[in-house]
């Protein structure tokens, strides 16, 4: 049976070895090998960052302690039985041919195998235990389905050749692989029974990579055939006629992409064949990256997003690649994404590339040539209800994301309905604030939180209640009621009931191609209540000039000023803004309160080292279906008139 394997692998292959293999990797991407070998020496030290353990290394064990949690965060104990430190030890011995690497991995996966079992599959009256396979375990069936997809396979690969790969090893792989199956082929069409969640895209990439390889677990195939009709429904039911991914999230629209497109490089290795309709999707996908990416590169951060530094349009376009072989994919990452960015979204998948020759001129020739985007500058996702619109596709672009879905889809959502992120000249200015933890603590509520975002709020609530890190009350309608393009300016009006009787509306209008005018107006306020809009600003300090407008401070890079109707109650509140998992930068929320019913704020961004020559007035009037602003910028005077769902500009020059 284990030759039988061998013959698989080198088969899918192309008759390399994984010596061979990571020789060329070697060749090809120096940097990226050292930088695997470098983590390889930290894993075999038993030492990783994980989630929980901030940026600094922890010991984790020798061999691991794989059921502890000394962080108290679930997501330790899922990233480290994922085992894609194994992974990374596995790549360093075929990069090196250094034994050690080969032993240490074997003997971890070993010692997981006998040491954490496979639970029971169903309970004592015979029905299937969904929540045994549901909870803070090694065997959560995403984690069953990440290894069956992201590392076993690819550590099986590389070490089968190793004296340390025994029969005796393979046998015990071997039933632990078909438990592994047997959960991702009878419990997670139970737990995900519409394949509408980004988890059950990877537990059936882990069914079909397991069943691909050990054809003895699945001989009448029902297995694969199961799995590759879910992939097909996960992207039917996942995604929307404008091709984001239900979840309305950029990180895992952008993982969801990933996880989609290893269906055909898998497949592909396999001479299997992928119906045209999927990789179609699969395309249209991409398109909503594109739009779903900052100006200056990285992510809307809405939901629970990563704003640079992983699951960005870099890993989409590794993605595509992959999935089709057109290097243009690779030429969009290069226009948005630093190297560096790009080659770790590479670095993880260099082993399943089987033609390294042909990614290495392709992504020689994307470097050179950066294909900048010819898309429309506005993308309403009706059924997301979100918006994404920008002055042009160059990297210095003002652009604007906002959204308002509410009823929520899942918990990945924050309670940030009507709320915005705002970016100008290379430079995030007016931010959502981010992930930064799954960790169920204050952190997580001040992330998710309505007061930490770009939102209105009444009586200082949130927008519906926070119960715990994945769980929420109730939630009232909302959406995106209107996107009205002018020729010298964008409105863009949603509204919600999450404080009902109070219907908030909001008003976002991008006016001259560089400001961005915001209106809070709220109906049916009682007696008493009050109405704050907040502003959370990416930086850590700001001044206040004479005539009340604030300007953040931020030292050789684009700042913003913010202009207010009603400066009569203003705080500034001391915040935090996060890039990746547990990393955070200082930032400062705007908070204006008012008892009046409608508020404008006026957001102004300017490139380096500038800031406003003169007094900025404004003026806000309110009249029975609507309102109007007037304000005067370096010699215009504009006036924006806003009656229902339409709005009107007037701009005069002096």
């Amino acid at each position: 049976m284990l030759e039988d394997t061998r013959k698989i692998i080198l088969k899918t292959n192309k008759g390399l070895s994984s010596l061979e293999r990571g020789r060329q990797i070697r060749k090809i991407f120096p940097a990226l090998a050292s930088n695997i070998i470098r983590l390889a020496d930290e894993a075999m030290a038993g030492r990783l960052v994980l989630p929980g353990t901030g940026p600094e290394l922890h010991f984790v064990g020798n061999p691991p302690a794989w059921t502890e949690n000394p962080c108290g965060d679930n997501e330790y104990t899922y990233f480290l039985n994922r085992m894609a430190h194994i992974k990374t030890m596995s790549e360093a011995y075929s990069l090196t041919g250094d034994l050690k690497y080969a032993e240490k991995a074997i003997s971890e996966m070993r010692n997981w195998i006998e040491t954490v079992p496979c639970p029971p599959l169903k309970d004592e009256d015979g029905k299937y235990d969904t929540k045994a396979f549901d909870c803070c375990s090694p065997w959560r069936a995403l984690e069953v389905g990440i290894r069956g997809y992201r590392t076993w396979p690819i550590i099986i690969e590389l070490l089968i050749d190793s004296p340390f790969f025994t029969e005796d090893f393979h046998s015990l792989l071997i039933r632990s692989c078909r438990e592994h199956a047997r959960v991702l082929f009878d419990i997670s069409p139970r737990l995900w029974p519409n394949a509408d969640h980004n988890h059950y895209i990877m537990e059936n990439l882990g069914l079909l990579s397991l069943v691909l390889l050990f054809p003895e677990i699945d001989e009448d195939r029902t297995m694969l055939k199961q799995a590759e009709s879910e992939l097909s429904r996960c992207i039917e039911n996942q995604c929307t006629e404008d091709g984001g991914q239900i979840e309305g999230c950029p990180s895992y629209h952008n993982g969801s992409v990933y996880w989609f497109s290893l269906r055909n490089s898998i497949s592909e290795k396999y001479g299997i064949t992928v119906p045209n309709t999927y990789t179609e999707r699969l395309k249209l996908m991409f398109k909503h990256s594109l739009h779903a990416t900052r100006p200056c590169g990285g992510n809307f951060p809405w939901g629970d997003s990563h704003t640079a530094e992983k699951e960005t349009m870099a890993l989409s376009s590794v993605a595509c690649y992959m999935a089709t072989g057109e290097r243009d994919y690779l030429q969009y990452a290069a226009y948005f994404s630093p190297e560096r960015i790009i080659e770790n979204d590479l670095r993880d998948n260099l082993w399943r590339f089987t033609d390294l020759e042909k990614l290495r001129v392709d992504y020689e020739y994307a470097l050179n040539n950066p294909i900048r985007p010819d898309l429309p500058l506005i993308e309403w996702n009706k059924e997301l209800k979100q918006v994404y619109l920008r002055t042009s596709w160059d990297k210095d672009a003002v652009a604007v994301m906002t959204a308002c879905r509410t009823p929520i889809k899942n918990n990945h959502a924050h309670m940030d309905p009507g709320g915005f992120d705002f970016v100008a000249y290379g430079e995030p200015l007016v931010s959502d604030p981010g992930i930064y933890t799954y960790k169920d603590d204050i952190n997580r509520y001040h992330f998710k939180s309505t007061g930490w975002h770009n939102c209105a709020m009444i009586n200082h609530k949130d927008a519906w209640q926070y119960i715990a890190s994945w769980k929420y009350g109730a939630q009232k309608w909302g959406d995106i009621i209107t996107v009205d393009d002018r020729n010298c300016f964008v409105t863009v009006i949603s509204e919600h009931m999450n404080y009902e009787p109070v219907k908030l509306r909001r008003i976002l209008s991008l006016i001259d191609n560089r400001f961005l005018l915001v209106i809070d107006k709220a109906e049916n306020m009682r007696k008493g209540d009050t109405m704050q809009s907040s502003f959370h600003i990416n930086t850590s300090a700001l001044s206040i000039m004479a005539d009340g407008t604030i300007l953040s401070k931020n030292e050789s890079k684009p700042n913003v000023a913010i202009v207010s109707s009603r400066n009569d109650e203003m705080e500034m509140i001391s915040a935090k803004i996060s890039t990746d998992n547990d990393v955070w930068h200082d930032s400062i929320i705007v908070r204006f309160n008012t008892k009046m019913n409608v508020h404008a704020t006026l957001l102004i961004p300017f490139r380096n080292n500038e800031k406003p020559k003169d007094d900025i007035p404004i003026a806000l009037y309110e009249n029975d279906d609507g309102c109007s602003v007037s304000f005067r910028i370096s010699g215009r005077e504009y006036k924006a008139e806003y009656n229902g769902i339409s709005a009107e500009l007037e701009i005069k020059e002096d």
